[in-house]
């Protein structure tokens, strides 16, 4: 019987999260960042490109001069790569091709040359939606504007009819919480699916490297979500998780910097042995967006187009790294502050 209100508590709870996410406005507002994200895609044209790879020989290719660098080359025929570059076609009979590809965004109104072939320039834009809006800035927006569902669910006007089920307090929380969870990954799934669809459909290019992107985010998310839910348990204030879900990524941002970058000084063996104990344990203890954005760099091929930051290099230098353990230790700690979040609920008047 408990099994059975267990599940039928959880569905309610799901749906619940839903509803308030589509009455808050919440729901609406990223499937509007959704969809501006996909008109953009449906606007991508590229054209004129090259393909750079062919049965696995080598490729050679010449870059498209500049109007500039053109003004200021000799007549054709001085010099033999001139004369390639300022006539394609005889380049191409030599086997070199030349680059004078150009991708159009927002159907012509930004035209750029593509610097590579279709591909890379697709995989360019993926990278700039993957990291730009749904890397850093969609997980901290994504905890902001999921802030205050926990505390509202707390209310005890809200929470009453649920706490009078036969099931604990510490599944009604975890039930909303991966409620949550659930909103966000259709929230991720949706832009991701959408996203590489409209870019397929307009390129021909179905990068599958762009779709790691939703499990490394949404593991990010429920990370620091877990302290999100441990503020609103213990404040019930909408203003204090938002404010101290930020507070603590900068600081957990802070530390896992500090650390990484503290181990690659020449000068640390001159620290004392405690401060570097102290610096440890408190990269293991913490979350590490650091290296979750290391591992999506990686995952996502983007070393392709964009240079490693150095606190990157460091840390993929340091032997003691490794990308398991560290989600691993990441994870040891949300399941800490959804136990003391539970635990706190539990002790709780209502």
């Amino acid at each position: 019987m408990k099994n059975g209100y267990g599940l039928a508590t959880l569905k309610h709870l799901l749906r619940d999260t839903f509803r308030q996410a589509c009455a808050s406005g919440i729901c609406a507002m990223m499937l509007a960042v959704t969809a501006l994200c996909v008109l953009l895609c449906l606007s991508v044209r590229v054209s004129g490109d090259v393909s750079l790879k062919d049965n696995g020989e080598p490729v050679l290719f010449l870059p498209s001069p500049s109007p500039d660098t053109l003004a200021r080359l000799p007549a054709p025929g001085a010099n033999g790569r001139v004369a390639l570059e300022l006539d394609p076609e005889r380049a191409r009979r030599e086997g070199i091709d030349t680059l004078r590809g150009r991708m159009t965004l927002a159907f012509g109104a930004v035209s750029f040359p593509v610097s590579r072939e279709r591909r890379d320039a697709v995989h360019f834009l993926e990278l700039l939606l993957a990291g730009g809006i749904a890397g850093t800035a969609g997980i901290l927006l994504a905890l902001v504007w999921t802030a205050g569902f926990v505390p509202s669910f707390l209310e005890p006007n809200a929470a009453s009819v649920l706490l009078a089920k036969p099931v604990t307090r510490r599944q009604l929380l975890l039930g909303k919480y991966f409620g949550v969870l659930a909103f966000v990954a259709f929230q991720v799934v949706l832009f991701v699916a959408l996203t590489w669809l409209a870019l397929g459909v307009r390129t021909n290019v179905w990068d599958m490297t762009y779709w790691w992107c939703i499990p490394l985010l949404l593991l990010q998310f429920a990370i620091f979500y877990s302290f999100s839910a441990l503020l609103a348990v213990m404040s019930r204030s909408t203003v204090a998780c938002v404010f101290g879900s930020v507070l603590f990524w900068l600081l957990a941002w802070g530390i896992n910097y500090g650390s990484v970058m503290t181990r690659a000084l020449p000068e640390s063996h001159y620290l004392a042995s405690s401060t570097r104990a102290s610096a440890k344990a408190a990269y293991w203890i913490f979350p590490k967006p650091i290296d979750g954005g290391l591992i999506l760099f990686n995952a996502l091929d983007a070393q392709h187009h964009f240079e490693k930051p150095e606190v990157f290099r460091v840390l993929e230098a340091d032997k003691g790294f490794s990308p398991g353990l560290s989600v691993l230790s990441s994870l040891v700690m949300t399941v800490a502050l959804l136990a003391l979040s539970a635990r706190e609920l539990e002790g709780m008047d209502y």
